[in-house]
């Protein structure tokens, strides 16, 4: 694997991930575009065949395709071409600036950096490398870059059943771990909860049914509620909003729950403990009345140590002369979604998520090399 692992010019692949950086591709507001005619760009180049998703009005996935020796049980290599943005309170804490990457001490800055251009980037220089330098891999390699990862995984979502997961076997996510394999990834599911209460004019003393308290009362009980058969996971209110105006007892309060779940915790359970609650508050108060819209379920996922895809990404760890490493993803990422074509998941890649969705995001170079060699190791050997 030495002579493939040559092949890459750690320039090039540097002034790829660093232009692509330079994108301000924020997501909210869904401003991929520019993003992905540069992911476009780059596969034009380099004469890699592909096809666009359509999923919104100016947003869409792209997929792309190196044949291999066989069509069947093909790899998928997925990344999301999305960032968060920064607000004016983060951007006061950055020492560079977000948008504008930079290049120190060994770590290359930039908002995106990390989450996750370094990791898409790095398997699609790995398939520029393939088609370079005509090398043929044992089955195909397909490689879908996705929008709206960092909001409601629309892009994900346009993937269901599409075809060219017909022949496909396994998916590597390309988000930051440090290098180490996750392969089970926790569970994320989210909804917004309305408490209704009564108007009353707020200069008459007890009249009408305050929903900012009666939602304290359920709030409270969320917050003390826990999971004995999955104590690893939690829920939280993340957000609130009442009121009509300052003088107006509130008739409706909003907030926002969300959950993580420990791995093999369905994610519909949390809500039927939702319902528990609304119903033990009910009982103690007749009045009481809430309502819940699900924003979205996202399964978590465990693929065995003994699959073929762990054991050939350990081996080409060990062919890098790492030592594999495991541990389970503790965000969502689109595996949540994609694994509904069938796939078998993992997810490895470089930066480390404890600097990602915050001032000065960076990725360590040296793991951007070594991602793509990983990656090359992977789409050549397995």
């Amino acid at each position: 694997m030495q002579e493939f692992f040559d092949l890459v010019e750690e320039d090039e692949l540097v002034k790829i991930l660093s232009n692509a950086v330079d994108i301000k591709s924020t997501n909210p507001t869904g401003n991929e575009r520019p993003m992905c005619e540069y992911v476009e760009g780059l596969l034009k180049e380099n004469g890699i065949e592909y096809s666009i998703v359509p999923v919104e009005k100016d947003r869409y996935d792209i997929l792309a395709k190196i044949k291999g020796a066989t069509k069947k049980d093909a790899i998928v290599f997925t990344g999301h071409m999305d960032v968060v943005p920064v607000s004016d309170d983060e951007m006061k804490r950055w020492n560079t600036p977000p948008f504008t990457s930079t290049i120190k001490d060994g770590k290359l800055y930039g908002r995106g950096s990390a989450d996750m251009k370094s990791g898409l980037l790095s398997a699609l220089y790995a398939m520029i490398l393939l088609k370079r330098n005509n090398i043929t891999p044992k089955r195909d390699i397909i490689l879908a870059a996705t929008i709206d990862e960092e909001n409601y995984m629309k892009g994900s979502r346009a993937l269901y059943k599409n075809p060219v997961f017909d022949t496909a076997k396994y998916l590597v996510v390309c988000e930051p771990t440090n290098m180490h394999i996750c392969n089970e990834q926790k569970g994320r599911t989210w909804a917004d909860i309305c408490v209704h209460g009564m108007t009353a004019h707020g200069s008459q003393k007890g009249v009408g049914e305050n929903a900012i308290y009666l939602a304290i009362k359920l709030i409270e009980k969320i917050k003390h509620t826990e999971f004995k058969e999955y104590p690893d996971t939690f829920w939280r209110t993340l957000a609130i909003n009442a009121g009509v105006e300052p003088q107006v007892v509130p008739d409706r309060c909003v907030f926002t729950v969300d959950a993580r779940l420990q791995v093999g915790h369905e994610p519909s359970k949390i809500w039927e403990k939702l319902e528990e609650l609304i119903k033990e508050i009910k009982d103690e108060n007749p009045h009481f009345d809430a309502t819940y819209e699900i924003a979205d379920m996202r399964d978590s996922w465990h693929t065995d140590k003994e699959n073929e895809l762990i054991k050939a990404i350990s081996s080409s760890l060990e062919n890098l002369r790492t030592e594999p490493c495991f541990e389970t993803f503790s965000g969502s990422t689109d595996a949540s979604k994609l694994i509904k074509n069938g796939l078998v998941p993992v997810i490895i890649g470089p930066g480390d998520l404890a600097v990602v969705h915050r001032e000065n995001e960076y990725v360590e170079l040296k793991q951007l090399f070594e991602s793509c060699r990983l990656y090359m190791d992977i789409m050549t050997g397995l």
